[in-house]
């Protein structure tokens, strides 16, 4: 099922945070309500449990002076007294109606009811003692004593029992916010990888979009123009890939007419140049007469700088054709210490002039690739060797054999190749400005060429570190007929 995307990316950014977020804050409610009840149950427990703690206290606290006033009345007859005991039996009552409402178990009910009617009793038994005469009410004294006696008792019962009541519902309490935090973890287990699920999936489709961009962009940058730019996403992101496929069509045609126009002026410029050549040949050879010393200098100058430009013109029409995808390997077993010696047989006259001394270390044999590319690379790096060394200077060829591979190692003692510019040294027509960055001036196609050569071949070019000058290497693989 393919995703429809929004109208813009912002819209796209806002539903996913929105779907990320709404987890959280679900979590987040559910918490908050699971602690406020938690909350409310603890100030209830604690509330009930300082009333009956307290209902209790006051319960003790009158029994004993009702006790104490009632005997002090029928010994000293005083009213005030009986007014003591009047008042505490009500706040005893008081008290008692408190605990009846807070008590939960039928055992603290059926106790709070019987000591309500034994001080009902007792209340009714000390009323009436104060209507009969004294005599008579100090032979009943010891009865109201085992009376007060067995409501203490009660009392006491009552008090353990809400106490029992108050621990109870304390661990209750600590049960519920373990349940509740146990819960609470639960949720958490599910709702984290739930939200790392839909924030992944919102990552991918935001990024989505964006790599592809990215690898449209890495291919324009690399100059690769035949797959049409397609992206698949928002809306502002879709006329963006649409803008970047025009782009890409524009920098197809601009490729093309870059391509044909170096093709053309290459072959224009290649007829003329070839009987500059030829005339300057025979001049240096003598045929038109006898030269004067300038005029030898001269014709070595025209001569010398003819050579130069064929080699550019040469460059300019090989990068031309590796660009077009004109050529293909013509492949064949070769010595390559001769393939290496008629290059170097090609500068002689430079390296005559300059007094160069070419040291080789030959340790390959035959090997499978085609002749003339692998001329033109091997070319490229000596006559950048060659060019750049310092006169009296050593230019060193090196080839190795490994198990699928050989490689041919090529090193100078000239000024080198700043860091600056080594990444972009196999870029086509990268010019540097600074002597010390001389190994990529020129027309900047020699190396471009050798590298494509050596791609084709399956192979890898690269410049490897050295105290001093420039050192190439060239690795190639062991290829096989077809």
């Amino acid at each position: 099922m393919r995703f429809r995307y929004p109208s813009s990316f912002l819209t796209l950014l806002l539903i996913g945070f929105s779907f990320a977020i709404v987890p959280l804050l679900w979590a987040f409610a559910n918490a908050n309500i699971a602690f406020d009840k938690l909350a409310v149950q603890s100030q209830i427990t604690i509330s009930k449990s300082v009333e009956a703690t307290r209902a209790g206290r006051v319960m003790q606290e009158q029994l004993h002076l009702m006790e104490r006033s009632s005997k002090q009345y029928f010994v000293l007859q005083d009213e005030v007294l009986f007014g003591n005991y009047s008042k505490a039996n009500i706040k005893f009552n008081e008290a008692l109606a408190q605990l009846r409402q807070l008590a939960t178990r039928p055992s603290q009910q059926k106790n709070i009811n019987l000591v309500s009617e034994q001080t009902a009793q007792l209340n009714a038994s000390i009323r009436n003692a104060k209507q009969t005469k004294i005599e008579e009410a100090k032979v009943n004294e010891l009865n109201f004593l085992d009376n007060f006696g067995l409501l203490t008792q009660l009392v006491e019962v009552i008090i353990k029992e809400n106490n029992a009541a108050i621990d109870a519902a304390s661990s209750q309490l600590a049960l519920n916010a373990q349940i509740t935090q146990r819960k609470l973890f639960l949720q958490s287990l599910v709702l984290i990888p739930l939200t790392l699920l839909v924030a992944g999936c919102i990552a991918y489709l935001l990024a989505r979009p964006i790599r592809r961009m990215d690898a449209a962009i890495k291919h324009l940058g690399t100059e690769q123009y035949d797959e049409p730019i397609v992206i698949d996403g928002p809306g502002d992101l879709r006329i963006l890939g649409q803008r970047l496929d025009w782009l890409r069509t524009e920098l197809k045609d601009l490729k093309q007419q870059k391509q044909q126009f170096l093709r053309h002026v290459s072959h224009e410029l290649k007829t003329p140049l070839t009987a500059i050549r030829e005339a300057t040949e025979l001049l240096h050879d003598g045929i038109g007469g006898a030269l004067s010393a300038q005029q030898s200098e001269i014709i070595s100058i025209l001569r010398d700088n003819s050579i130069r430009l064929q080699k550019m013109i040469e460059n300019l029409l090989n990068y031309t054709r590796i660009e077009s995808a004109e050529q293909k390997l013509n492949l064949s077993r070769l010595q390559l210490n001769d393939v290496i010696n008629k290059v170097i047989q090609a500068h002689a006259l430079s390296l005559r002039n300059k007094q160069l001394t070419i040291k080789t270390n030959y340790n390959v044999d035959q090997v499978i690739a085609d002749e003339g590319k692998l001329t033109i690379i091997l070319d490229n790096l000596i006559s950048n060797a060659v060019k750049y060394t310092p006169n009296s200077g050593i230019v060193t060829i090196i080839t190795q054999q490994e198990k699928d591979w050989w490689r041919i190692e090529v090193l100078d003692n000239g000024p080198g190749l700043a860091k600056n510019d080594q990444d972009r040294l196999f870029d086509p027509f990268y010019r540097s400005d600074t002597l010390h960055k001389s190994l990529i001036t020129g027309s900047g196609l020699g190396l471009t060429i050798a590298k494509d050569l050596v791609e084709m071949h399956g192979g890898s070019i690269k410049l490897a570190d050295s105290n001093q000058g420039a050192h190439f290497i060239v690795r190639m693989p062991q290829l096989e007929f077809k």
